[in-house]
């Protein structure tokens, strides 16, 4: 049976970097961080002292964008994926009155959201004396819950926003798998076209934990970046000073679409989702695999998806954490897919650059590997100084690569092993 083909036609982002997906793309091929310090109110006495963090200005603009969600919603991750749905909807030119005509009952959203956002004052106002949470008052008081917090807030909340916000009213669902999520997201919406359940799903993911009780999270697990030295070098993937995570926040959508459907109506195709992989580590909740066995084997997976032999790949953006455990762990399991063609391939990590964005990473890496398939340019790892042994593939240090790229992975490996690998290729009619 002949498969359908899957283009993507429109992308959006929301990151540290900015609102445009184009400012996005220029400051990280210019080697750009989005990184820097955290500011929020009593913020020196956290451990964590770097986030890549949405700038206000841009945050007004978004709230500005969408003031009566802004006045109901409150949430961040929300609004983040309006944002970029929105974009990536304009930029495949399906925004407009006439445009909506062309929507159809077979145009969904498939989007990643993590958990939401514990308040501490939601969990504080409602313990009596005797420390126990008091479930009479706090049902009584309900409403006065804080409109971010995740008990107003479930994680489909931007899935179901998008769609009605939008008009997609087709196929429609929401990926919690930790960091793997966008990527998953991505996946499930190339598979639903593939086989014909939609004809065009908005995709990606959006996530902000950079609050208290989000960043806690991860300097108990080990996995932050607790270093006071400047924001903007702290996150070093693959450098062997790399000393754990630098949260980010914001979203990314593409706009996915048959390839058939997106020929009639004359869009801009920017490449083709070619195959998608996904494996469970079965390992630890908190560590990958130690021979990088579930991401191996998510690479392999998307490559036989895709009819794609490992030497057809050119690039690899990776998922990158700059944590001792996965950054080793991803180059051998690169090295093991892709034996002696691994010293061929660029690699590089964007959360060097803007963070990770958690459940919503894999939306904004999947536009960068879109947009190198699309235009032969990779963008740097930032602040890759010390090689390590484990580490030793090309990771496209500090200066941008002009190279043709035939086609790209993007890797997204999250907490619980989950593990998520997309092949992106260059379009041919």
């Amino acid at each position: 049976m002949n498969k359908r083909r899957v283009v993507i036609t429109g992308l959006g982002m929301a990151t540290s970097l900015g609102l445009d997906v184009e400012e996005n793309w220029q400051k990280a091929l210019a080697g750009v961080s989005g990184i820097s310090k955290l500011t929020y109110p009593h913020a020196e006495k956290s451990p964590v002292q770097a986030a890549g963090a949405v700038k206000e200005a841009d945050w007004n603009k978004i709230q500005a964008e969408f003031q009566e969600d802004a006045k109901t919603e409150g949430e961040r991750r929300t609004l983040f994926a309006l944002w970029a749905a929105k974009e990536a909807l304009k930029d495949a030119g399906l925004l407009s009155a006439e445009e909506q005509k062309c929507k159809s009952r077979k145009f969904g959203v498939a989007l990643a959201a993590g958990l939401g956002i514990n308040r501490l004052e939601d969990i504080q106002r409602w313990v009596d004396d005797s420390k126990k949470f008091d479930y009479q008052k706090f049902g009584k008081e309900y409403g006065d819950v804080h409109k971010e917090s995740l008990m107003k807030n479930n994680s489909n909340r931007p899935a179901a926003l998008v769609a009605k916000k939008f008009g997609l009213n087709g196929f429609n669902t929401t990926i919690t798998t930790a960091c793997a999520s966008s990527s998953q997201a991505i996946g499930v919406a190339f598979r639903a076209i593939r086989r014909g359940d939609a004809d065009l799903i908005a995709a990606g993911g959006a996530d902000s934990m950079i609050n208290p009780v989000g960043l806690v999270f991860f300097v108990l697990l080990g996995a932050a970046n607790t270093s006071s030295d400047n924001p903007e070098e702290v996150c070093r993937p693959f450098d062997r000073k790399r000393g754990g995570l630098v949260m980010g926040e914001g979203a990314g959508v593409v706009i996915l679409e048959e390839e058939s459907h997106a020929r009639k109506r004359g869009a801009k195709i920017y490449a083709e989702v070619a195959g998608y992989g996904t494996t469970m580590d079965a390992y630890q909740v908190t560590a990958p695999h130690p021979k990088g066995e579930g991401a191996e084997k998510a690479m392999r997976a998307a490559l036989s998806d895709a009819d794609t032999q490992p030497e057809e790949i050119d690039y690899i953006n990776a998922h990158g954490t700059s944590t001792k455990l996965n950054d080793s762990a991803e180059t051998l399991a690169i090295k093991n897919v892709f034996k002696g063609h691994a010293n061929n391939l660029c690699v590089n990590s964007s959360k060097s650059i803007i963070g990770h964005l958690l459940a919503g990473s894999g939306g904004p890496e999947f536009v960068f590997t879109a947009l190198s398939v699309s235009r032969d340019e990779i963008h740097p790892t930032l602040n890759l100084k010390t090689p390590d042994p484990k580490c030793d593939l090309d990771y496209v240090p500090d200066v941008k690569r002009s190279k043709v790229v035939r086609a790209a992975i993007s890797n997204s490996f999250g907490f619980g092993g989950q593990n998520a690998s997309l092949v992106i290729k260059k379009y041919n009619i």
